[in-house]
């Protein structure tokens, strides 16, 4: 594992950061090139960027202390100290990112008086693109991993993990691996399938249908502090897929 890239003095470069940056600005370069097909200006993606990350931060902190109430229950100051540690370590969550993500979306477009299914169209490649990223920094990192193993795939942590000091020299699931290559495979299946003449809005019903449910699956083999948290990401995922074909059955119905 490699949580720190660069150390200098007291300055220290986390790998979770550097792929996070690096999610972010290849995702905002593919939405704008993708946009522009469908009359965007760049300049609007560029501002939707902006509320997107800062409704991921809150959405992410947001889930996360709500799961973890018991933290914050006699620390509420604590809620809006989280970073004082690698950013994916602890006090953030995937979902809560998501969902934030997707709201300021919707509100920014809404207001902006974009087309919403294609907008949609537009960004599905690039969040899974990102994912495909950020997991390589929740490895690196040694965030987000999975329950020990016998299986060929599995691993040991370093001890200074937090995967290698909840497991010390066990053999675990690397989850942030599967979800990285998940990430990457679906970003190929959403540009051979855009290829195809899909109605509107369909695209992104497929990648979020599909990328669910593989979440839904790889939680069996992921690792969570208790219970509530691990059927909390059930229910989000299952939500979602939902949602995911719903939109896949509606859209193609249309004329």
């Amino acid at each position: 594992m490699l949580p720190v890239l660069i150390r200098i003095g007291n300055f220290q470069l986390y790998s979770y950061g550097v792929m996070l940056f690096i999610s972010f600005v290849l995702g905002i370069m593919i939405v704008e090139r993708r946009a522009q097909r469908f009359g965007v200006e760049p300049k609007k993606i560029t501002d939707l960027a902006l509320w997107v990350l800062l409704a991921v931060v809150l959405g992410s902190r947001l889930f996360y202390v709500a799961f973890h109430w018991d933290e914050f229950r006699n620390d509420l100051v604590g809620i809006i100290r989280f970073w004082g540690n690698p950013p994916g370590l602890s006090g953030l969550m995937f979902y809560g990112g998501f969902l934030g993500a997707f709201i300021a979306g919707l509100v920014f477009v809404g207001l902006n008086r974009l087309p919403l299914l294609k907008m949609l169209d537009a960004v599905a490649p690039a969040l899974v693109l990102g994912e495909g990223f950020t997991r390589i920094g929740c490895f690196l990192n040694g965030c987000c991993f999975g329950k020990p193993t016998a299986c060929p795939l599995g691993m040991v942590f370093p001890a200074g993990s937090a995967a290698g000091a909840q497991f010390p020299n066990q053999t675990i699931h690397p989850t942030q691996l599967y979800s990285s290559l998940a990430g990457f495979v679906l970003f190929g299946v959403a540009l051979l399938l855009e290829r195809r003449k899909l109605k509107p809005g369909v695209l992104f019903g497929i990648i979020l249908l599909l990328y669910s449910l593989f979440r839904f699956g790889i939680d069996f083999v992921r690792y969570y502090e208790d219970a509530a948290n691990f059927w909390g990401n059930q229910a989000v995922a299952l939500g979602l897929s939902l949602l995911g074909l719903g939109l896949i059955v509606v859209l193609s119905r249309r004329r």
